[in-house]
């Protein structure tokens, strides 16, 4: 597997793209009226936000622009002030996570990929558990919690309930049936991460290759990008990612992706790829700086922004 930009963007990424180590808020406020990481959202019933967020260690519950924490806790703060996070199966308030990545709805709860602890979670009304998928594929690594994952990331449900996992240091994608039953979906994949399903085909974020591809019959097919880093908009096949670590598809088929490293917003329709948020001469005040999860919301794509801190409502055409 090809080395990868890292999927946190430290600050020796930034410093080596000329990208300020701290960007102002992009145009707009925030979606959230707390200062953490959101890395992964997904909307409720209720028509709430639940976000995943990797600086505070836990999942907020965004409702009407107020936030509220709805699992996980702070825990010890480390010598420069920010949490550490853990590894705690316990009721919401009393549990704890590492590196909660991605959020998507699975069986009568809420799974959750906690990259770091290498695990995957499951909330529930009563509390947070560990998602142990059991399995017979000669593929996949089985220990005593289960499956064992190698940095879980993307998260996606198919219209049967079945869980989609990027196991993001394997190039795999694991598929765990609304049974608890593992198998790999597809596999051979250069650091997968963001995932969505639509119409019957799994997309996927492939960041190390960059570019996007959607699995049907679990065989990828390009979607968009050549495969070299770059940021050239045009006909799909030619155009150009950086490290893409989101995905999400419309109701109408068009695919936007967060080009992570790019520090742009990317949208593929009609066999194109354009631009819709990025930079402007380097000006990053109207630009998110690390996008990672999307959602669509209407008329609105909901931006994570885990590096600048904030949560974008990007309106669409």
């Amino acid at each position: 597997m090809k080395k990868i930009i890292s999927l946190l963007l430290t600050a020796a990424l930034f410093a080596a793209l000329g990208l300020p180590a701290l960007a102002a808020e992009p145009e707009g406020h925030s979606q959230m009226d707390v200062a953490g990481a959101p890395s992964g959202l997904v909307m409720t019933a209720d028509g709430s936000l639940l976000v995943t967020d990797v600086y505070n260690k836990c999942v907020w519950k965004v409702s009407r622009g107020e936030s509220t924490r709805y699992a996980g806790q702070e825990g010890v703060l480390d010598k420069d002030g920010e949490p550490i996070g853990g590894y705690k199966d316990a009721a919401l308030e009393e549990s704890f996570f590492k590196e909660p990545w991605a959020i998507a709805p699975f069986l009568d709860g809420w799974a959750v990929s906690d990259a770091a602890n290498n695990v995957l979670r499951l909330i529930r009304e009563k509390g947070v558990e560990t998602i142990n998928a059991s399995s017979h594929d000669s593929r996949l690594t089985s220990g005593g919690m289960g499956v064992a994952y190698d940095r879980p990331t993307g998260l996606a449900v198919d219209a049967s309930g079945n869980l989609y996992v990027s196991n993001t240091g394997t190039g795999d994608i694991i598929c765990i049936s609304n049974r608890g039953y593992a198998t790999v979906y597809c596999s051979g994949l250069d650091a997968p991460t963001g995932l969505c399903w639509f119409n019957h085909a799994l997309y996927v974020a492939e960041t190390g290759a960059n570019r996007v591809v959607k699995i049907v019959m679990n065989k990828p097919q390009v979607v968009a990008g050549s495969g070299e880093q770059g940021s050239e908009d045009g006909p799909a096949a030619a155009a150009s990612f950086s490290a893409p670590t989101g995905v999400a598809v419309g109701p109408d088929g068009t695919v936007y992706v967060a080009d992570t490293a790019n520090a742009a917003v990317r949208r593929v329709r009609d066999g194109r790829v354009d631009t819709i948020l990025a930079p402007v001469d380097g000006e990053l005040s109207h630009a998110p700086v690390s996008p990672r999860g999307l959602l669509l919301r209407g008329d609105e794509l909901l931006v994570c922004d885990s590096y600048a801190r904030t949560l974008i409502s990007l309106p669409l055409d």
